[in-house]
């Protein structure tokens, strides 16, 4: 009786062990090893087999240990319909892996062959104008096809089942790239109408939703509602559905890929996003296992780019991984363009340290050896056509002998979540890009220079988070320019901010509702209810004032020491019976009138910032607001360097400007080792060169 109870025991114990393990499999914090990885874009099926053991011998001269490969290699796996060939892919992935590098395959799908373009030509998009696209190029088929759906399935299904478990295989990519490209055929057609009527549910309630009796737009049946074109002054309501709808496609089409990869794989799987899209990573990877991007930044945009990092590790994935980025230069499209990014010595490296510091685990080049004809010749790369090293190979060289030094600290050393959110929008990114209101603005660049960069060089550590994110855990928030703000989202900022929570709002925030319409009860609905904080009027300003105009100038209050500023954007005149007045307009139409109003609410606070008062001033309001609310700057000092704490104290630093930049650490440490180069600080006053890159551990 005893043996058999211990026996069946175990059995429930091991049944337990292999769920519990099977869940870890894919959501582990890191993918492959407890490693970094830093690799490229691999493309063997262009090149002789000849080759591979001379490129394996140079990638191990630069300790690279990954590589990605697949992406465009359709035609090479299904040179037939039916009939598939993975020998050479076997043969690559085996070879690599002997030699301590490992893969991450792309689904090919992006760049279907051209037998299946002959079968089924509707597969393509059709556009706006009714012109089919058709094949050589990529990304260009419906993800509303049944039959491009359909091949997808099939392909990523095969892939899976040979190459799912295959030793030194990591991980998976999705496509590449996914780009808000519509679709104008009768199929998508049939989607539209069926995705209206899940959303609306009746057309009365569109109706009323869209005020559509306005301009005599009022439907009797959803089969009447257009697919909106460039060409005609569409109902901003119906545009910013049709953005909606084409993402939701984009998502129903890749939950495809990972249905059939998951059929045969439980290894982890991410998408290549780029930043500044109009794609919906929001959506997008909501049902995946890591997070990645593909980040190509001239030395002159780091401080654009370090925020992608932020909204990664953001996400709460784990360790993130930078997919594509160059090594050197970028070029490409119809022209051949070419732009030199890493043009400073130096530059590259403290680029990618920047990913590396901030959070991530991986991160590769496109691409490893130039392309010998086609698309992309131009594009810079690791290796040139002809075989020879590119010209910063060894600052390349430099950078993986760190990499592969500093691995395990880093790894063991993760960053912590922050006590500051600042919330990004892909879907707010949309509804302004249909409605400006605050002429010339372009949400990525406006929202990172503008806002982001206020607290980034504030030195303020923080997560980028998605509206839909858990905030219980921040005790500050920030959220700037997301016109729409949700029902969902209002309710949950009023409770976490009555809990005690402190949130800054504006400029250009809740003034829309779910349907990009405007609220009829208080500028701000529901919000203004709850924050004590009410809007009397609205002037529009715009990103740049006419030299003709009058200028809106801010006066704040003494005790917070700024000095006057200009408002940009727009000019809100706040109101507020509880709360106080922290800047008033001095000149224009609201002289005199309340632009930044505080208030308490419960245990907590909310903050209206009714205009952009300027990056100076803002950084003071984050500063004094975060003091506040208990959080500490990292640092003191110059701007455009990227500080991230990391676990016990350590600390990453990446100065990403061209100039010397002089910091003093707010450590309670006084004492750090350099990883880098094992030397010791003795300060946490310091001075950092053009490009210098510091991995602190504390003594």
């Amino acid at each position: 009786m005893t043996n058999r109870f211990i026996s069946n025991f175990l059995l429930i114990f091991l049944f337990l062990f292999i769920i519990i393990t099977d869940g870890i499999s894919v959501n582990k914090g890191f993918i492959g090893s407890q490693q970094l990885y830093y690799g490229a874009a691999y493309y063997p099926e262009v090149w002789p087999e000849s080759e591979i053991d001379k490129d394996i011998q140079l990638m191990k001269e630069l300790n690279m240990n990954v590589m990605r490969i697949g992406e465009f290699a359709w035609s090479r796996m299904e040179p037939q319909e039916g009939k598939h060939d993975f020998s050479w892919l076997h043969r690559v992935i085996e070879k690599l892996h002997a030699n301590g590098i490992d893969v991450i395959l792309g689904t090919p799908t992006a760049t279907p062959p051209i037998w299946l373009a002959e079968k089924h030509p509707e597969m393509f998009q059709l556009t706006e104008n009714g012109q089919r696209l058709t094949h050589g190029a990529r990304r260009n088929c419906s993800y509303t096809s049944k039959v491009y759906r359909e091949y997808s399935r099939k392909i990523c299904e095969r892939m899976a089942q040979e190459f799912g478990n295959k030793p030194g295989v990591i991980g998976w990519q999705t496509d590449n790239e996914f780009g808000l490209s519509p679709d104008f055929s009768k199929e998508t057609q049939k989607h539209w109408i069926s995705w209206l009527k899940q959303r609306y549910r009746t057309i009365q309630n569109l109706n009323q939703l869209w005020c559509t009796d306005l301009w005599s737009q009022t439907y009797q049946k959803f089969e009447q509602i257009p697919m909106p074109v460039s060409y005609i002054w569409h109902h901003p309501s119906l545009r910013l559905a049709w953005t909606r709808f084409t993402n939701d496609m984009i998502v129903e089409y890749q939950d495809i890929q990972l249905q059939a990869i998951r059929k045969y794989s439980k290894l982890p799987i991410t998408h290549d996003g780029m930043p500044g899209q109009a794609v919906d990573y929001e959506k997008l990877f909501k049902n995946l296992d890591f997070a990645a991007i593909n980040n190509y930044h001239s030395f002159e945009a780091y401080d654009l780019i370090q925020s992608n990092y932020d909204r990664l590790r953001g996400q709460g994935l784990g360790f993130h991984w930078l997919f594509e980025t160059a090594p050197n230069y970028s070029g490409g499209g119809n022209k051949g363009n070419i732009w030199y990014l890493h043009q400073l010595p130096g530059s590259m490296r403290a680029a990618l340290w920047m990913n590396y510091a901030s959070g991530a685990q991986g991160a590769m080049f496109w691409l490893w050896r130039q392309h010998r004809a086609g698309q992309e010749m131009p594009h810079g790369s690791v290796l040139s056509a002809w075989g020879a090293k590119t010209a910063n190979f060894n600052e390349l060289k430099q950078l993986g002998s760190e990499l592969h030094k500093t691995s395990d600290f880093m790894m063991q050393h993760p960053v912590p979540k922050a006590k500051i959110g600042i919330m990004y929008s892909h879907d707010a990114d949309n509804g302004l890009r249909i409605e400006e209101y605050a002429n010339g603005i372009k949400y990525y660049n406006d929202w990172t220079y503008r806002f982001y960069r206020a607290l980034a060089d504030a030195y303020l550590f923080r997560d980028v988070l998605y509206p839909s994110a858990n905030i219980d855990d921040y005790k500050m928030l920030f959220i700037p320019l997301l016109p729409n703000v949700s029902s969902e989202l209002i309710d949950k900022l009023e409770k976490w901010v009555k809990a005690g929570g402190t949130l800054v709002l504006g400029p250009m925030t809740a003034y829309r509702n779910e349907e990009w319409a405007q609220h009829t009860d208080a500028f701000m609905g529901k919000i203004e209810s709850w924050s004590g904080i009410r809007t009397e009027s609205l002037i529009p300003i715009g990103t740049q004032r006419r030299p003709a105009e009058i200028p809106f100038l801010l006066q704040f209050q003494p005790d917070l020491m700024i000095p006057q500023s200009e408002a940009g954007l727009w000019s809100l005149s706040l109101v507020s019976s509880t709360g106080k007045s922290l800047a008033t307009y001095n000149g224009g139409i609201h002289n005199g009138k309340n632009a930044i109003v505080e208030n308490k609410v419960g245990n907590g606070k909310v903050l209206v910032l009714g205009t952009d008062p300027g990056k100076v001033a803002l950084k003071k309001i984050l500063l004094a607001t975060a003091k506040n609310a208990g959080i500490e700057p990292m640092a003191e000092g110059d701007e455009q360097v990227v500080i991230v704490p990391r676990g016990n104290n350590a600390v990453a630093i990446v100065n990403i400007s061209k100039n010397t930049r002089n910091l003093r650490l707010n450590s309670s440490v006084q004492k750090f080792q350099n990883i880098l180069n094992d030397s010791v600080i003795t300060s946490n006053r310091l001075e950092l060169k053009p490009y210098q890159v510091l991995v602190l551990k504390a003594l």
